[in-house]
């Protein structure tokens, strides 16, 4: 097989009034910031942590948004109790 050749030459999507798809973002894009919600859930697993309820579990819906805020919170608070103990 012999290797094909572009019939046309390439043009670059900008100068037909195109977004250039493939662009490099030298800065990331802010996170998104957590709702009221989010926030009470993550202190209430913080919460949870620090007063040692080991066997305290998770009272969000499984994989919800509130569900990872909780068991940041919690292994948070965990980190926190442990410092606290060294």
């Amino acid at each position: 097989m012999c290797p094909q050749k572009p019939t046309t030459t390439s043009v670059p999507a900008p100068e037909l009034g195109l977004p250039n798809p493939i662009q490099y973002y030298p800065h990331q894009l802010p996170p998104l910031a957590p709702s009221e919600s989010e926030k009470e859930a993550y202190e209430r697993g913080a919460k949870a942590a620090k007063d040692e309820a080991e066997n305290k579990k998770n009272p969000y819906p499984e994989n919800s948004e509130l569900a990872k805020a909780y068991e940041h919170g919690y292994l948070d608070g965990q980190k926190i109790r442990f410092t606290d103990i060294l």
